[in-house]
Parts: C-alpha cells; sequence; structure tokens
C-alpha cells in the first residue's frame, strides 16, 4: 500500500524547487475534479514577487506544479 499525505499535513510547509530553492509557504492545493490531479497549489511567496508572477485575490502566488512530494518536514514541487 502506498503512503498517502492528507492535505492538512501539507499546508504550512516550507516549499523548495527541486534545485534548492526556497519559495515559501504551502497555503492550499486547488485539486482538479473529477480527475482528483493537484491543479496548482498556493503559496505565500518568501521572496519578491515580480510581474511574471500570478498572484491570487489574497497575494498568494499560483504555481501550477508537475509534481509535488514531502520529505524531511518539507515540500518540494516540479
Amino acid at each position: 500500500m502506498s503512503h498517502k499525505l492528507l492535505r492538512r499535513e501539507l499546508i504550512g510547509k516550507k516549499v523548495f524547487t527541486e534545485a534548492g530553492t526556497e519559495l515559501g509557504i504551502l497555503e492550499d492545493i486547488v485539486i482538479e475534479s473529477p480527475s482528483g490531479l493537484i491543479k496548482y497549489i498556493l503559496i505565500r511567496f518568501s521572496g519578491k514577487i515580480s510581474q511574471n508572477h500570478k498572484v491570487d485575490d489574497k497575494g498568494r502566488v499560483v504555481c501550477a506544479i508537475e509534481g509535488i512530494r514531502a520529505t524531511d518536514g518539507k515540500v518540494v514541487v516540479r
């Protein structure tokens, strides 16, 4: 049986790229229905937000991802 993570286990964790760059804190996950795949994540960005970043109405960066994994108390995205 594969290990499954609950959304509440990921929210509030630091988010990093696979290269190790810290992006910020994971605030929410948007899941596509009915496939159940993650559509994008919302990050409270730790760096400067540029005009190239898509931002929601709460100031969180909207980050489309190809994959996500949780390891050592952090979230890694690609």
